[in-house]
């Protein structure tokens, strides 16, 4: 009756442990942005060339992103970029699509090196917020670095890990 007992409370413990599997991955990508759709510039007159901007911009991976084996293509970033000077803070989310409708949420801070409106190269860090479907519990993070290309878009290196919990 004992051995018994206590293999039923053995699996009471181990079967929850089981369900709460982890899919574990590695990302290390790059993406293109297109030019603003939306920018919106508000100058400070505090007399230090300083501004904030407020931008929307719709980007594609030049090799599909794989997350947990989901394929995403397109991403929208939304950032805020705190200039001073020839410096900026920047600031901002992306959502992406994959290719079967689930999302991804991500948040991203970083910084600029700008020569007047234009930013020179950028690098900073990212983290994943989560997302919907299977990917629902995605929690990651990572650094970015960018760069614009002579069109005004802006290409992106991403390197990250992420983690996705099942239940």
């Amino acid at each position: 009756m004992r051995s018994l007992l206590a293999v039923s409370l053995f699996a009471m413990f181990l079967f929850p442990v089981a369900m709460l599997a982890q899919t574990h991955g590695k990302l290390s990508s790059s993406s293109k942005c297109a030019t603003s759709q939306v920018h919106q510039t508000v100058v400070i007159d505090d007399g230090r060339q300083h501004s904030l901007n407020l931008d929307q911009r719709q980007c594609t991976w030049n090799t599909p992103v794989s997350i947990a084996g989901l394929s995403g293509a397109v991403y929208t970033s939304y950032g805020v970029d705190d200039v001073q000077g020839n410096r900026a803070r920047d600031h901002g989310y992306a959502v992406g699509v994959m290719e079967n409708g689930d999302k991804y949420f991500l948040r991203y801070d970083g910084g600029s090196i700008m020569n007047g409106n234009v930013p020179v190269r950028l690098n900073g860090t990212w983290t994943f917020t989560g997302g919907t479907g299977r990917l629902q519990h995605l929690r990651g993070k990572g650094t970015y670095r960018a760069k614009p290309t002579a069109t005004g878009k802006m290409e992106f290196l991403i390197e990250g890990t992420y983690t996705i919990s099942t239940q």
